[in-house]
């Protein structure tokens, strides 16, 4: 089994077309001034965790996926280091301007729970390794949180007291990742399995499990609602002149997905990882790009423009790099 070109063409559309209703209403004045906030936190907060839990209950325990969790924590480590050090030697910044802090902290992380979450629920939906796919996207997603409250607020603060190992903690995917991972380590099966078909702890756990799993399958509507959002909140006109954006975007969505190409291609793992470190590193600019610019006063201005731009422009080169990808490496690929 592939991942055609046209599949994901075609999920690029369908995800650009769940992000219409957002916009729409938005643009209508029909929605509060916090709606994007709003639905952002039960993303966060609710389905996106629900999401993750559920992705450990499409798989029986075994060692092997056991140890390529940690080979998706070490290459997503990996990806966001390279970016690091290219981001540092590529953009020189001898007066810590803001914007070009803002530059390199939009090139290095990108939105991998808003867009790639989505995007792999969507291209591995009811098939045999959507489990995995959501759990490799689960590891790949607590890292991004671990190393953006680290790495990420020192590349745009410049100061080591702004790293809050508090926020990590607390953060509802790495809280989600934990729970789900020690059901599947001390269950070793699904829950669903645990009893006798028609017992009645077999019809109570299916029934909460498919309350459950009902909350994750929200996370690509209201996810792709949020986008369509804060987009028709942008000054379209300022987001097209701003030449550093278009300089994100180069990083974003070239280079950084160029990394995780050169990085995972050849190495001898499961298909399953490659295309899911293939598609979490080829997304926009992460949204925490422009809060942090907030949150620390950093030009949250510029920040905002370089995640809009990359979100729009993703929808063109997402598709083009994985032309690409399977035009070049098609052979290393195959499921």
């Amino acid at each position: 089994m592939t991942i055609s070109p046209v599949n994901v063409i075609f999920t690029v559309l369908s995800l650009i077309a769940l992000a219409v209703p957002g916009f729409i209403l938005a643009k209508c004045k029909m929605l509060g001034e916090k709606a994007s906030s709003t639905i952002s936190n039960l993303v966060l907060y609710v389905c996106q965790p629900a999401m993750v839990i559920m992705g450990f209950q499409d798989e029986f325990f075994s060692t092997e996926i056991a140890i390529n969790m940690l080979i998706v924590a070490g290459l997503t480590f990996a990806v966001h280091l390279i970016m690091t050090v290219i981001m540092f030697v590529c953009v020189r910044n001898k007066d810590n301007n803001a914007k070009i802090n803002c530059l390199r902290i939009a090139s290095i992380f990108g939105n991998c729970g808003f867009m790639g979450f989505p995007m792999i629920q969507s291209l591995f939906s009811g098939g045999e390794f959507y489990g995995q796919a959501v759990v490799y996207c689960a590891v790949v997603v607590a890292v991004f949180n671990i190393l953006s409250w680290t790495l990420g607020v020192y590349v745009l603060t410049k100061d080591k007291n702004n790293i809050s190992l508090k926020k990590i903690a607390l953060n509802p995917t790495i809280i989600s990742v934990v729970i789900g991972l020690l059901i599947f380590v001390i269950a070793k099966q699904p829950l669903v399995t645990l009893c006798e078909v028609d017992s009645t702890g077999y019809i109570i756990i299916t029934k909460f499990v498919n309350s459950i799993d009902l909350l994750g399958d929200a996370v690509t509507p209201l996810a792709m609602m949020v986008i369509g959002i804060n987009l028709a909140k942008a000054n379209i006109k300022q987001i097209f002149l701003d030449k550093t954006a278009y300089l994100c975007c180069f990083y974003k969505l070239i280079v950084a997905t160029l990394v995780s190409i050169l990085l995972v291609t050849f190495l001898p793992i499961s298909p399953v990882i490659k295309y899911a470190l293939f598609f979490l590193m080829s997304v926009p600019s992460a949204a925490s790009a422009a809060l942090f610019a907030v949150k620390y006063d950093c030009d949250p201005d510029s920040a905002s423009i370089m995640v809009l731009l990359t979100s729009i422009l993703s929808m063109a080169t997402i598709p083009l790099m994985y032309i690409f990808y399977t035009a070049v490496f098609g052979s290393f690929l195959v499921l």
